[in-house]
């Protein structure tokens, strides 16, 4: 039971974190599956040794004692990495795209040394053309 916790939690935030989601739901799958075969791999080596019935016992205990046993924990990391990824997917945000482009927001210096208006930003009006036209006389450009 403590293992199905473990794996399930540990399913849910890998599942959540982890870019891309089907890496997400396939590293708990896999971490799940390593450390369920280590432990069954290390009961079975344990059996042919002497004096190690109390330490068999208690990892059969909190790891299961065959297969079956020990698929719980495995498809609680299933569970939770897939839910968790499939929650995680329904509530991002969707990215925005900017209504300027960094190329219309950046003036330029003309030939005469000053800056263009950004394309977009200025309406362009008659009156505009008479105010620049004065500055230019006043200035002598």
């Amino acid at each position: 039971m403590i293992t199905m916790a473990a794996f399930a939690i540990i399913g849910a935030a890998l599942g959540l974190f982890v870019r891309p989601r089907w890496l997400g739901v396939l590293l708990p799958i896999v971490l799940a599956v390593l450390v369920e075969g280590g432990v069954y791999w290390a009961i079975e080596v344990m059996e042919r040794q002497p004096n190690r019935e109390v330490l068999i016992m208690r990892l059969q205990a909190i790891f299961g004692e065959d297969w079956i046993g020990m698929s719980g924990p495995i498809a609680a990391a299933v569970i939770g990495a897939v839910m968790s990824a499939l929650l995680g997917a329904f509530t991002e945000p969707k990215p925005v795209a900017p209504v300027l482009s960094a190329e219309g927001i950046q003036r330029r210096a003309g030939k005469d040394g000053r800056y263009a208006r950004a394309q977009g930003m200025v309406e362009e009006r008659a009156i505009h053309a008479q105010a620049e036209s004065r500055i230019d006389q006043i200035l002598g450009l």
